[in-house]
């Protein structure tokens, strides 16, 4: 978990589904992960359609099954981000929208913090961004 000396960066992946796809191997991999404390689950909703058109967000820690996901439900995602899903869903399909922080150096962070380091700054690097880097430092050979 976070902690006031370091935060790991906040991410988001959306997968659509067809409606009959089990998800359950996916989140049994999620759950390993907050176990292993590489993540922390932020939030977590699967969103659909309802046949009148509009957007249902259903928090995956109210849905029946293991417990592993109770509390991973903030409401980070707006109805703006909601929305966004649900256009881009085809008929019948659902999404599971994932905000997690990755904790993955939260060791490493640690350690620096206590020789008396201090986080300065922390990022995303954008991935065309990257990739148009890596191209042109390919050409400079």
């Amino acid at each position: 978990m976070a902690n006031d000396a370091f935060a790991g960066p906040v991410d988001y992946l959306v997968f659509a589904f067809p409606a009959e796809a089990s998800v359950s191997a996916g989140l049994a991999a999620v759950l390993r992960r907050v176990d292993e404390g590489i993540i922390e689950v932020l939030d977590l909703e699967l969103i659909r359609v309802d046949d009148t058109g509009a957007p249902v967000r259903q928090p995956l820690d109210q849905l029946p099954g293991p417990d592993g996901f109770a509390g991973a439900y903030s409401g980070i995602l707006d109805a703006e981000d909601v929305q966004r899903v649900v256009d881009a869903l085809e008929p019948g399909a659902f999404a599971i929208a994932l905000v997690y922080e990755d904790r993955s150096l939260a060791s490493a962070a640690d350690a620096w913090i206590a020789a008396g380091g201090a986080e300065l700054f922390a990022g995303g690097v954008d991935i065309i961004d990257l990739a148009d880097s890596l191209e042109v430092k390919g050409t400079d050979r």
